[in-house]
């Protein structure tokens, strides 16, 4: 999105300067009339004037798809007015008193090339700099001094080092802006697949309690013979639950810490069996927020789903902690590659998002890691009730 922005600015930008440029041809018209023939003006005119306008077009279309090919027909008509310039020339040559030959072009040729860097590889708008620099000397040359000569080339060559610094300042901005995109891409995907693991996990403890609440209590109701109508609608209404027709936001208030250490479990271990799970209860009647005991589920699988990417194979990890009356702790530990966590960029998705950005919103809730290069990783969330 930032890339296209970019492209659309520079479109308009140089499109409206090419457009501008043409009104120096009132400032010399004279002398353009005694150097050129005169359907030389009017075509440059139409030629270069309407591929400008057609470039803010494509600046300004939704897609923005077209701004490329519309800077080749600029630079394309540039050129094109140049090479009728010599077909024109009449073989006089410009007065002294006037420093440069009256090539209105002349301002405008390298505009182009500063739309395609935004689209093409820089090699694109080098070779076109290079060449449309070089037929511009040309032109200029014969206009002053009716010969080839050294002064419009070693111009030209001060004007292409000048393109030159522009051209690497606006490719250092393009792959900055790119980076950028890159990053908002990677930060959108990896939010989406979180919250796709939280949805899934969400579900399965509605599931968990629908089944253990209401299936199970219309199961022990059941007796042998006509069935209750009041055992009837219970089940029924047992079934809108399931399909989430009656009440699609279900969710307890509360989890007690029984619950909460069985949906721990359940989480990380749909990410494969081969994570030690040892998480102890001192009281499986204590209660705590659901949000809290999601947020701390969700962080955990992100720390495990961290540890299989990135720990490198053959890394052991495991799941240790304690859940107490006022307080719950967790560890994620393992044994891989490790990394030091200076380095880790303050907007990182896996860590900054997915671990602590969770738990920031819950009062009581905090995250931290602890990592070295080569001694593994651990993670540590905790909760203590306010």
């Amino acid at each position: 999105m930032n890339e296209l922005l970019m492209r659309r600015v520079a479109a308009v930008c140089m499109g409206l300067t090419t457009l501008i440029v043409p009104a120096s041809l009132f400032v010399s018209a004279e002398v353009v009339a005694q150097l050129l023939a005169s359907w030389w003006v009017p075509v440059s005119l139409v030629l270069v004037v309407g591929s400008a306008v057609t470039l803010l077009g494509a600046a300004v279309a939704d897609s923005g798809r077209w701004i490329g090919p519309a800077a080749l027909l600029l630079g394309a008509a540039n050129a094109t007015a140049l090479v009728l310039l010599l077909i024109a020339w009449n073989g006089s040559v410009a007065p002294e008193w006037m420093g440069s030959p009256p090539v209105w072009p002349a301002n405008t040729v390298a505009l182009p090339a500063v739309v395609m860097v935004t689209v093409y590889p820089a090699r694109i708008a080098i070779l076109y700099t290079a060449g449309i620099l070089l037929l511009l000397a040309t032109a200029q040359q014969m206009l002053k001094h009716a010969a080839f000569g050294v002064p419009a080339y070693t111009n030209a060559l001060l004007t292409g080092a000048l393109v030159g610094v522009l051209l690497t300042a606006e490719l250092a901005v393009m792959d900055a802006v790119r980076a950028a995109d890159r990053r908002r891409d990677e930060v959108l995907a990896a939010s989406a697949l979180n919250a796709s693991r939280a949805a899934r996990i969400a579900e399965r403890q509605r599931l968990d309690v629908l089944v253990r609440d209401e299936v199970i209590a219309v199961l022990r109701t059941v007796r042998a013979g006509t069935p209750d109508p009041r055992h009837r609608d219970q089940a029924a209404q047992t079934l809108a639950d399931l399909a989430g027709r009656s009440n699609p936001a279900l969710r307890p208030a509360e989890l007690s810490a029984g619950q909460a250490a069985r949906r721990l479990r359940e989480a990380v271990n749909d990410l494969g069996d081969d994570t030690h799970v040892d998480v102890q209860v001192t009281d499986r009647r204590v209660r705590y927020p659901y949000p809290v005991c999601e947020a701390l589920t969700d962080a955990a699988v992100e720390a495990v789903a961290n540890v299989v990417q990135h720990a490198g194979p053959g890394a052991s990890r495991a799941l240790v902690g304690v859940l107490g009356e006022d307080l719950i702790r967790l560890r994620i530990v393992d044994d891989g590659v490790g990394f030091d966590p200076r380095r880790v960029a303050a907007d990182c998705a896996g860590i900054e998002l997915g671990i602590r950005g969770r738990l920031r919103e819950h009062a009581g809730a905090a995250a931290w890691v602890e990592s070295a290069c080569g001694e593994g990783t651990m993670v540590s969330l905790e909760w203590r009730r306010p």
